[in-house]
């Protein structure tokens, strides 16, 4: 019914923040046959040891009718790259991509500077790489460290501003035509239109180039950030201002291959309200939810289809057989209800 190709368990040193094992019964619970992990772990899945770490994993656990796939982590030392290369060609379609870090968010993957990212592209393309790239599309240059304040957490939205993304994201698309980048370039997680807006124009000049949305960037603004429990919607990138959802749902709606997907990202309570104030929003159980949000927008069950299945597999590259339909409501499994909001106006039980 669904596949994730965004989402984060947080096994090896953070496991009791969430764990492959517990991830994929969720999944198996709410509905999604595909689950792509990402490889920002503590540490994070750059060689072979960690992938077959986790393939272990997710083997024992041995959750039917839920496909297990990861990422494998880039840096910038050309060597590091040609293993995570060879790793994808051994491991492929279990490991389904590589994921490029181009700035700071969770974890210590960020490759920050054009000329650090051109080695990256460089030496993909070097190696013929051909595979998925997933980016994380946030520049350091444009980000504003110095406006946040966790006593006031909608801050974090001024401090990581859409210029950050959009300037990345053209950063992405002029490296990948400087190195003539011939891979499936994607940039996950575009929160505002005018990314998207680029993700275009670069399609009509030939670039094989894609995007994904998150549930939250279409569903949340920062005024919930100004209340009580503000702090637990801290996320990269922000949640934007009031008038950025309704027009990234008009965009997810109008594209042929647009994607939804959710960056699930669980900390613990401790974690998130305190000290450390990590970035991350629960996505797993609310995929239901989501689905029943794009049909209250005028999305038909064809469309709800493509963003949420269909796109995704294409562009992955896969073959995953659809099957599982929800069973159980996990919510309840995660310390805050990001969309408890959203449920109430739904009237979703």
């Amino acid at each position: 019914m669904y596949a994730n190709i965004h989402a984060h368990a947080r096994d090896f040193n953070q496991r009791k923040k969430e764990t492959i094992a517990h991830a994929l019964e969720v999944c198996k619970d709410v509905g999604i046959d595909l689950f792509c992990d990402m490889p920002n772990n503590d540490p994070p899945t750059m060689t072979e040891k960690e992938v077959l770490e986790k393939f272990r994993l997710a083997d024992e656990a041995n959750v039917p009718g839920v496909r297990f796939t990861a990422y494998v982590g880039l840096t910038s030392n050309p060597e590091q790259i040609k293993g995570a290369v060879k790793i994808y060609r051994k491991y492929f379609p279990r490991i389904i991509g590589a994921k490029l870090y181009a700035g700071h968010s969770v974890g210590d993957l960020g490759v920050v500077g054009f000329e650090r990212q051109f080695i990256v592209y460089d030496t993909l393309v070097q190696e013929g790489y051909n595979g998925f790239l997933s980016v994380h599309a946030e520049k350091e240059e444009s980000l504003k460290p110095g406006i946040w304040n966790p006593n006031l957490p909608v801050t974090h939205c001024l401090a990581r501003p859409a210029q950050a993304e959009i300037d990345s994201v053209r950063d992405q698309i002029l490296l990948a035509f400087l190195t003539n980048f011939k891979g499936r370039l994607h940039l996950a997680h575009l929160s505002v239109p005018g990314s998207v807006d680029l993700v275009r124009q670069a399609q009509a000049r030939g670039l094989d180039v894609s995007w994904e949305v998150c549930a939250h960037h279409l569903i949340l603004d920062w005024s919930v950030m100004q209340g009580k429990g503000g702090i637990w919607y801290k996320v990269n990138p922000p949640i934007r201002d009031p008038d950025t959802p309704n027009k990234m749902i008009d965009y997810l709606r109008e594209d042929p291959n647009g994607i939804l997907t959710d960056d699930h990202a669980p900390h613990t309570e401790k974690d998130k309200t305190t000290d450390k104030f990590m970035s991350g929003i629960v996505g797993l159980p609310y995929w239901p939810l989501f689905e029943e949000f794009l049909r209250r927008h005028n999305f038909s069950d064809k469309k709800i289809h493509e963003v949420m299945f269909e796109n995704a597999v294409k562009r992955l590259g896969v073959d995953v057989t659809r099957g599982i339909t929800h069973q159980k409501d996990r919510r309840k499994d995660y310390p805050f209800n990001f969309y408890k909001g959203l449920e109430e106006r739904l009237g979703f039980k």
